[in-house]
């Protein structure tokens, strides 16, 4: 079920429930064999990311089949074996109990047993604590809290911005925010990593922010967080650099290499939706394609062609999503490193570097004043499956949350490595002032984009946390 730190006493509490269930062929049918069922399903999830969460429910039900098939793929062998092992549970029950006749004494002395520990644990930290019911538990919460996400972001995306801005007079500037995937800033040699995972970067005139975090451990809740207005746990999807680009009189576009599911059903879409044009690679029958992000370039250079007036350009990239070794689409992995999965890993980095120098050569190609912004939704945890460790989804680690944010511009002169910590809560002020927007309602900044008031907060899922309290989480060097 996800518990790595269940103790003996939870192991008793389910072995007696099974037992006292498994009495009755009906509570058998109906309760005993769907739980085991369920609990071999979700075994290979729960190994990997714990027990149900928003994340894990937000992933299952946006999921694609191509994503799908990725996520199978990438599941550790060893997590494989723990389905087989719940499994084994219906053939030891079936030959050694629903074979026999539990005694009336038998099943008294089991149902004591069953209470006391019931009783104990109820007085001790409460029935949510208990991982049986608290499975389930949270099961239901998660889906009622992912329902009501999608409820709010629903309503909220037919409201009206609130944007009163003074625009800069006569701009025809482009404007280009790149979105990335699953990159620490640890791992990248523009911020130290000894291994050249980002040779343009390395070397190239801009701002490099050295101590940005991002809002939330995944991109279902980071990304609304990064590109609307919220106080951390709400969000003002209205109130997007989308439309705050459109009040101040851009022509917006949104390119995306990742997918759209249904008529603008997540929280990323609903902010694409706001653009003037947008282009999804992935939707409908495509979804089961494994796109390139190389493929948004003919479409941006295609937009700055036309372009006649400012512009912002959106492109969310597949960038370092697993299944890493996929996202290079057959090119060889740079590294040759004895970690398959590291290796990959890192030659997408190198790949996303590219991606940025050809925008970059495209804008400057262009003739026109610029600013390139990028910054990746999240970074991933280490978690050791099996004996191995691996790169995956995780909210308990600082890691998780540091990554990369530079902002490269046409009359850039140095490279600048700016230390002074900043959240990506507070993204869309700073696209504000680089973009010349002055914003007079509503605030762009709040005291969650400001850790020097605050300290630095992010939100894991279930609430605002001290991202300083969360554990370390060191790159992998090999």
């Amino acid at each position: 079920m996800g518990y790595g730190s269940a103790k003996g006493i939870d192991i008793l509490f389910i072995a007696l429930t099974l037992l006292l269930l498994s009495v009755m062929s009906l509570s058998r049918y109906l309760l005993v064999i769907p739980y085991i069922l369920l609990c071999a399903l979700y075994a290979p999830v729960g190994g990997i990311y714990g027990p149900p969460s928003v994340a894990v429910v937000s992933a299952l039900l946006q999921t694609s089949s191509a994503e799908a098939y990725e996520f199978l793929h990438t599941i550790p062998a060893s997590c494989y074996l723990l389905p087989a092992a719940t499994l084994l549970m219906l053939f030891v029950l079936a030959q050694f109990v629903w074979r026999h006749t539990i005694s009336h004494k038998s099943i008294l002395s089991l149902s004591i047993i069953f209470t006391v520990l019931l009783v104990v644990r109820i007085a001790g930290s409460g029935l949510e604590n208990i991982k049986l019911p608290n499975f389930f538990l949270s099961i239901y919460s998660s889906i009622n809290q992912y329902r009501q996400q999608i409820a709010v972001l629903e309503n909220s995306s037919m409201v009206m911005p609130d944007w009163v801005v003074t625009p800069v007079a006569h701009n025809k500037g482009n404007y280009v925010i790149i979105i990335g995937e699953s990159m620490r800033r640890d791992h990248m040699s523009l911020f130290g990593y000894p291994l050249q995972t980002t040779p343009f970067l390395d070397n190239a005139k801009g701002q490099f922010y050295n101590n940005y975090i991002s809002a939330a451990p995944n991109t279902f809740e980071s990304l609304p967080r990064t590109l609307a207005l919220s106080d951390g746990k709400k969000v003002s999807i209205a109130d997007n650099v989308i439309t705050l680009a459109k009040a101040a009189g851009m022509k917006t576009h949104w390119l995306s290499n990742q997918g759209m599911i249904g008529e603008f059903d997540t929280p990323v879409s609903k902010v694409a939706m706001f653009s003037d044009s947008r282009h999804f690679l992935k939707k409908g029958d495509y979804e089961s394609r494994n796109t390139d992000d190389d493929e948004l370039l003919p479409l941006l250079g295609k937009a700055l062609q036309e372009a006649t007036q400012g512009n912002l350009y959106v492109l969310h990239l597949m960038g370092s999503h697993t299944d890493f070794c996929e996202r290079l689409n057959g090119e060889v992995p740079f590294f040759n490193m004895p970690d398959r999965e590291l290796n990959c890993y890192l030659s997408s980095y190198r790949k996303t570097d590219r991606f940025i120098a050809r925008t970059y050569s495209m804008l400057k190609q262009s003739g026109s004043p610029f600013k390139l912004f990028y910054f990746s939704d999240h970074g991933l945890s280490h978690k050791t499956i099996g004996g191995a460790r691996y790169l995956r989804h995780g909210g308990n680690t600082r890691q998780n949350y540091e990554v990369p944010l530079l902002v490269l511009s046409d009359n850039d002169q140095r490279h600048q490595l700016i230390d002074s910590p900043y959240s990506a809560f507070g993204f869309i002020d700073l696209f504000a002032r680089e973009a010349g927007i002055n914003i007079s309602y509503p605030a762009a900044t709040s005291a969650t984009a400001s850790p020097e008031r605050t300290g630095r907060q992010v939100y894991n899922g279930y609430e605002m946390v001290d991202f300083d309290q969360l554990a370390d989480d060191p790159p992998a060097l090999l």
